[in-house]
């Protein structure tokens, strides 16, 4: 497996696979979570401070993670997904521990996570990695957390 930069030709597999994941284990999540950045991700995730990494493990996208600029000092961690099948075997922390190096070479101060809390294994891996919570809200019938991170 390799964590890198998404390149255009993965866009189906990476709408392919957090449809799934959203659909299959958190259907009641979905309207908290819309489409619309993967469905240009050169737009979305195309500036000087942003970044979308995938995990690929032969050719296959079993993960990802999007980083996108929230004003100068603080990014906000996006689609941190992994295939059901590769949890646990270090997928989705090699993919936060890339967007953590893009993110310190970008010079940011913080990093910020908004997810379900039903999403508690993304939850976990945060924290593992020194991620507090911050607060939480309701958003489309889910419940929301956010976690942030202080680099500097």
């Amino acid at each position: 497996m390799i964590i890198r930069p998404w390149k255009v030709s993965d866009s189906p597999q990476i709408v392919e696979l957090v449809k799934t994941i959203l659909k299959q284990e958190f259907p009641q999540d979905q309207k908290a979570y819309p489409m619309e950045d993967l469905e240009n991700i050169s737009k979305s995730y195309g500036g000087a401070e942003d970044s979308f990494l995938v995990a690929d493990e032969a050719g296959r996208i079993i993960g990802t993670c999007g980083v996108k600029a929230d004003g100068k000092q603080t990014a906000i961690l996006r689609r941190l997904f992994v295939r059901s099948e590769f949890r646990g075997k270090g997928v989705g922390r090699g993919l936060l521990k890339e967007a953590l190096v893009f993110c310190r070479r970008k010079q940011f101060e913080e990093v910020v996570i908004r997810t379900s809390a039903a999403m508690e294994k993304a939850i976990g891996l945060c924290r593992q990695a020194g991620f507090e919570q911050d607060g939480d809200w309701s958003l489309g019938g889910a419940t929301l957390v956010r976690y942030r991170l202080k680099l500097s």
